[in-house]
C-alpha cells in the first residue's frame, strides 16, 4: 500500500503549457487588456471604460499586440521540435473567441507566415542537420538514417470531417469519419495524406488546404467561425544499430484551429434548440471535457462525445506533449474573461507522453486490442440480451439436463447465427444509406450553389425593386404636392366666397411660404451641388491613383528586377486609398440601418485588402527567399531554379489578375456606395420634408382649434349678453306697457269722472283723444322697435368687422411665429392672449371719457326726474279735482243713507241718478264696442288688451257708483252699508298705493332706456372710431386690410 502511495507521489504527468497571445487593435478600438509581469509570471487584466481592473489572470507566458508570431515561435514553440525528433508526439490548438486570430497563429496570411510554416522550416533544419551528422560521423551504435515526412488536412465542420487535400473526384464510399484504430488510437480513415521532402512543398499544400475550406455562411452565420481545421506533421525515422537491429521512431505534430469560444457564453440547451444539436457540437463538447479533465485527474472521460474531442484524445490527457495558444482581443471583454477561464482548466490537465517507437507502438497496439475486445464483449453481451440469459438458466439445470437438451443448444446457436447475419444486413444498410448520404451531400452542395445564384438574382431584383420603390415615392411626394396645392386652392376658393379680404390675406401667406421653400430648396440644391464637386474631386483623385496603379504594374512587367519596391509603392498607394476611403466612410456617417450594413461590406473588403497587402509582403519575403536560394544552389540545380522562375512568373500573373479582378470590384462598390449614399440623402430629404408637412399640419390644427375655441367662448359670451339684454329689455317693454296702459286708463277714467253731465256730449272727442294716445304710444313703440333693429344691425355689422380683424391679427401673429428663428424666445407681443372685447384693449385709453359720460347721463337723469315731478303733480291736480267729486259725491251719499235707512226700503228713490248712470253705462259699453271692432279690424291686440283692462276698471268704477254688489251680499241693513263704505274706502287706498307704484316704475323704465340707447351709441361710436384708426395703421404699414 505504501509503495502504491510512493507511485502515486512520484508518477506525475506533464501538464499542458498555456501561453496567451492578445491581439493587436483595430479600428481605433478601445484597449482593455493589460499585460504585465515579469519574464517568469505574467499577469492579464481586463479593465472596464475608467481604465479600472475588472478581473485578474495570472499566466506563464503572455504576448501583447507588439509580439509577432515569429517571436511566439522562437520563445514557446520552436522548444517543442527537438522532442518531435526524439520520437514524442506534439498537439498545438488555438483556443479564443472569433476574429481574435486563432487562424492567423496556425496558419498565418499573406502577411507572416504561421505557426505551421514556421514548424516545417525548422523541422526540415533540425532533421538535415541530424541526417547530415549522423551519416557523416557515424557516432554512437546509429547508422543509416533516414526520414521521411508526409501532411494530412482536414475540416469538421457539423460533425461531418472533409478531406481538404482529396481530389474532386474522389468516390463516395471513401468518405472520411473517425475510427478508433488498435495501431494509431482515434484517427481519420480515408484521409489523404501527402508526402514532403522541404518546408516549400509544406507551404504550397497548406495555401492549397486553406483554399478549400468552407468560406459558405448560412442562417446562424459564417461557417468558419464553427468549423474546426486539423493539420498534421507525421515523421518517421529508421536508423541501424550496430546490432543489425532496425530503429524505428513514428511521432506526430498535430495543429488545430478551434471554434469561436464565443457560443459558450449562452446556454448550450438554447444554442441546441435554435441551431441544431450538431453544428456546435464540437465546441460545447470540448469545454465540457476540459471542466472534467481539470476536476477529475484519476476517474474515466468520455471522449467520444463529438468528432473533436474523440480527435483530441492524446492532446489532453493522451500520449502528447500539449500547448495550448489562447487568443483574446479588445473590445469584447466577455469573450476574453471565458478564454481565460478555460486557460484556468487547461493547465490542470496532465498528459502522459512516451517515445513511440516500435516497442512502445506494439505495447500501446496490445493494450487498445484488449479495450476494444472488452467493449465489444460487453457489446455483443447486451445484443444476445435474454438469449444468453436463457442459456445461462438452462446451464444451471445440470451436466445431465444438458446433454439431454443439446436440441435446444442447437437452436440457441442458429439464433445466434441469426444474429450475426443481422449484424451484417445492418452493416450493409449501414453502407448504403452512408452511400446516400454522401449524394444527399453531393445535392446539398448543388443546392448550396444554385442558391447562390439566386442570391446573386435576387439581389439584382432587389436592386431593381429599389429603383422601382423610389420612383414610386417620387410619385408619391408629387402627388401629395399636387393634393396639398389642390386642398390650398379649395380653401382659398371657400375663402373667397366667405370673405375676399382673407382671400387675399390667404393668397400673400402661400406666396410668403413658396418664397420660403424655394429658398430652402435653392440652399439644399446648392449643398447637393457642392458635396457632387466634392464626389468628382475624390473620383478624379481615386481615377488619378488608379491609373498611376495601372503605371505601376506596367513597369512591373517591364522591370522585373526592381519588383520589390514597386510592390511596395504599390501597397503605400493602397494603403493611401484606404486612408482615403476611410475617410469618405467617416463623412458619410452611421445615417441608417443599410448604411452601416455597406460600412460593414466595406470593412470585409477592407479586411481582404488588408491581407492582400500581407499577401504582397509575404510573395516579397517568399521571393526574396527563392533568390537566396537560387543563389545558393545555381549550379547543381539549374532545373529546380528554372522551375521556381516559372512558378514566379505564375504568381505575378496570378497577382496581377486577382488585382485587377479586386480593382473592379472595390469600383463597382464604391459606385453602389455612392448610389446607397444618393438614396440615404433622397431619403432622408423626403423624411425631413414628410416632418415638416406634418408639424406644419399640426401646427395648423392646433392654431384651428384655438379659433374654435376662441369663437366658441365668443359666441357663449355674446348668446349670454344677448339673452340677459333680451330679458332685461322685455321686461323694460312690458314695465313700459303696462305704466301707458295705466296712464291711458287713469286718463280716460278721470275724464269720465270729471263731467258726469257732459259725457254723452263728449264722447267723440274724448275717443278722438283716445285713438291719438294710442296712435302715440305705437308710433313710439315702432320707432323704438326700429332703433332697436338698427342697432343690433350695427352691432352686428361691428361684430363682423371685429371678427375680421381678429382674424387679420391671429394670421399675423401666426406669420410672425413662423417666421421666427430657431432657438429665440418669441416677444412678449406674440406671447401674451389676445383681449377678450375691444373695449379691454382701450381701458386705459377710454377710462375719462366714461367718467364724463356718466357725469352727464346723471345730470339727465335729475333734470329728467324734476320735469317728471311737475308733470306728476299737474296731473295729480287734475285726478284730485275729480276724484273729490267723486268722493264728495260717494260721502254725501253715504250721509244721506246714514241719515235715513229707511228710504232704500222705499221704491222709486234715487230713480234719476240710477237712469242718468244707466245711459252712461250704456254709452260706454257702445263705445267699447265700437272699439273693440276697429282694434280688431286694425289687428292692434295690444291696444285690444288694453282696452279690456280699461272696460274692467270703468266696470268697477259703475258698480261703485251704482252700489252694485262688489263686496260681500250676505247681510243686510246698516251693517251692510258699513261694509261697503269700509270697501270703499280700502279700494280707493288701494288705488292710490298702486298710482304712486306705477309712476314710480314708469320713471324708472324712461330712465333705463335713455341710458340703453345712450350706451348703444357710445359703443357704435367707439367701434367706428377704433376700425377708422386701425385702417389707418394698416394703410400706413401697407398691409391689405
Amino acid at each position: 500500500m505504501s509503495s502504491q502511495t510512493d507511485y502515486s507521489k512520484l508518477i506525475i504527468g506533464d501538464p499542458v503549457k498555456c501561453i496567451v497571445r492578445v491581439k493587436a487593435p483595430v479600428n481605433f478600438q478601445r484597449e482593455d487588456i493589460k499585460v504585465m509581469g515579469t519574464k517568469d509570471r505574467n499577469t492579464v487584466s481586463i479593465t472596464d471604460a475608467n481604465n479600472r481592473v475588472l478581473e485578474e489572470f495570472d499566466v506563464q507566458e503572455a504576448y501583447g499586440p507588439e509580439f509577432n508570431i515569429n517571436q511566439i515561435f522562437d520563445n514557446s514553440v520552436k522548444r517543442y521540435l527537438y522532442p518531435l525528433v526524439q520520437g514524442f508526439s506534439v498537439s498545438i490548438f488555438s483556443f479564443g473567441s472569433s476574429g481574435s486570430g486563432k487562424s492567423q497563429t496556425i496558419e498565418g496570411n499573406r502577411k507572416e507566415a504561421g505557426l505551421i510554416n514556421l514548424c516545417a522550416d525548422s523541422l526540415f533544419t533540425i532533421l538535415e542537420d541530424k541526417k547530415h551528422h549522423t551519416n557523416q560521423a557515424r557516432t554512437g551504435n546509429m547508422q543509416n538514417y533516414n526520414f521521411a515526412v508526409r501532411c494530412r488536412f482536414v475540416e469538421i465542420i457539423d460533425e461531418e470531417v472533409y478531406d481538404l487535400f482529396g481530389r474532386p473526384g474522389k468516390n463516395l464510399q471513401d468518405t472520411c469519419h473517425v475510427v478508433e484504430s488498435i495501431w494509431e488510437g482515434p484517427t481519420i480513415q480515408n484521409a489523404t495524406w501527402i508526402n514532403v521532402n522541404n518546408r516549400a512543398q509544406v507551404a504550397e499544400i497548406l495555401a492549397s488546404g486553406v483554399k478549400s475550406r468552407n468560406q459558405s455562411s448560412n442562417e446562424f452565420g459564417r461557417l468558419a467561425s464553427k468549423a474546426t481545421g486539423m493539420f498534421t506533421i507525421e515523421l518517421l525515422q529508421t536508423s541501424e544499430l550496430d546490432t543489425m537491429e532496425q530503429l524505428v521512431l513514428i511521432s506526430r505534430m498535430n495543429f488545430f484551429d478551434l471554434p469561436g469560444s464565443d457560443i459558450l457564453l449562452d446556454d448550450p440547451e438554447n444554442i441546441r434548440i435554435r441551431q441544431g444539436s450538431s453544428l456546435n457540437k464540437s465546441i460545447i463538447s470540448l469545454g465540457g471535457l476540459m471542466k472534467d479533465l481539470s476536476g477529475k485527474r484519476n476517474d474515466y472521460v468520455l471522449y467520444e462525445t463529438s468528432v473533436l474531442t474523440h480527435l483530441l484524445k492524446d492532446a489532453l490527457g493522451g500520449n502528447s506533449l500539449t500547448l495550448g495558444i489562447f487568443n483574446i482581443q479588445n473590445g469584447d471583454t466577455r469573450s476574453s474573461s471565458l478564454t481565460l477561464n478555460f486557460l484556468k482548466y487547461a493547465r490542470n490537465i496532465f498528459n502522459w507522453p512516451v517515445v513511440n517507437d516500435a516497442k512502445e507502438i506494439g505495447l500501446l497496439k496490445k493494450y487498445r486490442a484488449e479495450v476494444n475486445s472488452v467493449k465489444n464483449n460487453k457489446l455483443g453481451n447486451s445484443m444476445i440480451g435474454v438469449d444468453q440469459s436463457l442459456m445461462q438458466n438452462q446451464l444451471q439445470l445440470g451436466k445431465g439436463q444438458m446433454y439431454n437438451d443439446r436440441g435446444e443448444v442447437v437452436e440457441l446457436e442458429k439464433k445466434l447465427i441469426e444474429n450475426h447475419l443481422d449484424k451484417m444486413r445492418q452493416a450493409d444498410d449501414k453502407q448504403r444509406l452512408a452511400n446516400k448520404l454522401a449524394e444527399l451531400r453531393e445535392k446539398f452542395n448543388q443546392i448550396v450553389r444554385e442558391k447562390g445564384d439566386l442570391q446573386g438574382e435576387l439581389i439584382k431584383v432587389e436592386e431593381e425593386k429599389l429603383e422601382v420603390s423610389k420612383a414610386l415615392v417620387e410619385l408619391q411626394i408629387e402627388n401629395t404636392r399636387l393634393m396639398e396645392i389642390l386642398q390650398n386652392d379649395k380653401y382659398d376658393n371657400n375663402n373667397k366666397l366667405l370673405n375676399a379680404e382673407n382671400d387675399l390675406l390667404a393668397v400673400n401667406i402661400r406666396e410668403e411660404k413658396a418664397l420660403k421653400q424655394i429658398q430652402e430648396l435653392q440652399d439644399r440644391l446648392k449643398d447637393v451641388v457642392e458635396d457632387k464637386r466634392e464626389l468628382e474631386i475624390e473620383f478624379v483623385a481615386l481615377k488619378k491613383n488608379y491609373i498611376s496603379l495601372n503605371q505601376t504594374v506596367e513597369e512591373e512587367k517591364l522591370k522585373n528586377q526592381n519588383i520589390g519596391m514597386e510592390l511596395i509603392n504599390m501597397v503605400n498607394e493602397n494603403k493611401a486609398l484606404h486612408d482615403e476611403m476611410n475617410d469618405i466612410y467617416k463623412k458619410s456617417g452611421n445615417t441608417s440601418d443599410e448604411n452601416q450594413k455597406f460600412i460593414n461590406r466595406i470593412e470585409k473588403l477592407d479586411r481582404e485588402n488588408q491581407e492582400q497587402r500581407e499577401a504582397l509582403v509575404f510573395a516579397k519575403a517568399e521571393i526574396e527567399r527563392l533568390k537566396t536560394e537560387m543563389l545558393k544552389y545555381d549550379i547543381q540545380e539549374q532545373q529546380h531554379r528554372l522551375e521556381m522562375d516559372q512558378k514566379k512568373i505564375d504568381m505575378e500573373k496570378g497577382y496581377i489578375e486577382l488585382t485587377k479582378e479586386k480593382q473592379t470590384e472595390f469600383n463597382s462598390l464604391n459606385q453602389r456606395q455612392q448610389q446607397e449614399s444618393k438614396k440615404i440623402k433622397d431619403d432622408k430629404l423626403y423624411w425631413e420634408s414628410q416632418k415638416m408637412e406634418l408639424t406644419h399640419k399640426n401646427k395648423l390644427a392646433q392654431r384651428k382649434i384655438a379659433e374654435l375655441e376662441e369663437r366658441i367662448v365668443e359666441v357663449q359670451r355674446n348668446n349670454d349678453e344677448i339673452t340677459a339684454e333680451s330679458n332685461k329689455l322685455l321686461l323694460q317693454m312690458d314695465e313700459m306697457r303696462s305704466v301707458y296702459r295705466q296712464k291711458l286708463i287713469q286718463f280716460t277714467t278721470e275724464l269720465n269722472r270729471r263731467d258726469g253731465a257732459e259725457k254723452p256730449t263728449r264722447i267723440g272727442y274724448d275717443m278722438s283723444a283716445r285713438e291719438e294716445l294710442i296712435r302715440t304710444y305705437t308710433e313710439k313703440e315702432i320707432e323704438l322697435n326700429e332703433k332697436l333693429e338698427q342697432t343690433k344691425r350695427q352691432k352686428s355689422h361691428i361684430s363682423t368687422e371685429l371678427k375680421a380683424l381678429k382674424n387679420y391679427a391671429r394670421q399675423l401673429k401666426y406669420l410672425a411665429e413662423d417666421w421666427a428663428p430657431i432657438g429665440v424666445p418669441l416677444p412678449e407681443i406674440l406671447i401674451k392672449s389676445a383681449p377678450v372685447n375691444i373695449d379691454d384693449a382701450f381701458t386705459q385709453n377710454g377710462g375719462g371719457g366714461d367718467q364724463e359720460e356718466i357725469d352727464r347721463l346723471r345730470r339727465k337723469n335729475r333734470k329728467l326726474e324734476e320735469d317728471l315731478k311737475i308733470m306728476q303733480d299737474q296731473l295729480q291736480n287734475n285726478v284730485k279735482s275729480s276724484s273729490v267729486d267723486i268722493q264728495s259725491r260717494l260721502m254725501n251719499e253715504i250721509q244721506t243713507l246714514k241719515g235715513e235707512p229707511d228710504i232704500l226700503r222705499r221704491p222709486g228713490s234715487s230713480t234719476a241718478n240710477a237712469e242718468q248712470l244707466r245711459r252712461e253705462r250704456n254709452d260706454l259699453q257702445e263705445e267699447n264696442r265700437r272699439l273693440i271692432n276697429m282694434l280688431k279690424d286694425n289687428k292692434k291686440w295690444d291696444i285690444y288688451l288694453l282696452q279690456r283692462d280699461n272696460e274692467r276698471l270703468l266696470k268697477t268704477v259703475k258698480e261703485i257708483e251704482n252700489g252694485g254688489p262688489v263686496g260681500p251680499t250676505s247681510g243686510g241693513g246698516d251693517h251692510q252699508l258699513r261694509q261697503k263704505i269700509s270697501y270703499y274706502e280700502k279700494t280707493i287706498k288701494q288705488m292710490e298705493k298702486e298710482r304712486s307704484e306705477l309712476m314710480v316704475r314708469a320713471t324708472m323704465a324712461e330712465e333705463q332706456l335713455n341710458s340703453m340707447q345712450e350706451h348703444l351709441s357710445k359703443t357704435t361710436l367707439d367701434y367706428q372710431k377704433k376700425i377708422v384708426e386701425l385702417k389707418k395703421s394698416n394703410a400706413r404699414t401697407g398691409q391689405p386690410y
